[in-house]
């Protein structure tokens, strides 16, 4: 089994929202994660879509616990209850699915996972396998959530170009269908293609 990243708070046909097990440290934006299928034995992927740590009361907001020349990681050391009135979650848009004999579907999964289940790192040969067909892309297209469709998908094609081991043959690919679908969006296009672009 893989690492398992957070426990569903909030389960919809759309997304999951989830506790991270790890304070401070929600998964990787646009990272790949899977939960299990209720009562199944397949698996339920999806998109890290966002990302936050907030107060543990929704209707309180968190306020300075120090000068702010020490506003950094010192802070948490210094005072170790913040875990106890913050909380870190993320939140996945579903992007497909897999039935206990292998078979994958890129779209939305008939039925979302149920809460209280963890969520899951998918391996770099998940990632892989999941990303050789981008028809799931439709899906994240049409997702609305914090961040605009654009800037999901191309935080999701630098994540899964690393995950794939920097695979500029994939990015290539990545990039046409990028081309596709905002073929006449020149300003979002233009904003994904820039945001993929390899560092040299």
């Amino acid at each position: 089994m893989t690492e398992a990243l957070g426990e569903i708070i909030e389960s919809t046909s759309l997304k999951v929202v989830a506790e991270s097990f790890s304070f401070l440290q929600p998964p990787p934006l646009g990272s790949l994660v899977k939960a299990k299928q209720y009562g199944r034995d397949g698996w339920i992927y999806g998109v890290v879509s966002f990302g936050a740590t907030v107060s543990i009361d929704p209707g309180r907001r968190v306020t300075r616990r120090s000068t702010p020349s020490a506003l950094d990681e010192n802070v948490y050391r210094e005072h170790p209850q913040l875990e106890h009135v913050l909380r870190t979650e993320f939140e996945a848009a579903l992007v497909g699915s897999k039935d206990a004999d292998g078979t994958l579907h890129r779209h939305l999964p008939s039925q979302p996972p149920p809460l209280h289940y963890s969520v899951y790192r998918c391996s770099p040969e998940e990632v892989s396998e999941f990303s050789e067909n981008l028809g799931y892309l439709w899906v994240l297209l049409d997702f609305h959530g914090v961040l605009s469709p654009e800037r999901l998908i191309a935080a999701h094609f630098r994540e899964v170009y690393h995950q794939r081991g920097n695979d500029l043959n994939w990015l290539e690919e990545a990039a046409k269908a990028a081309s596709r679908m905002f073929k006449n969006e020149y300003d979002k296009l233009t904003s994904v293609l820039l945001a993929i672009e390899p560092e040299r």
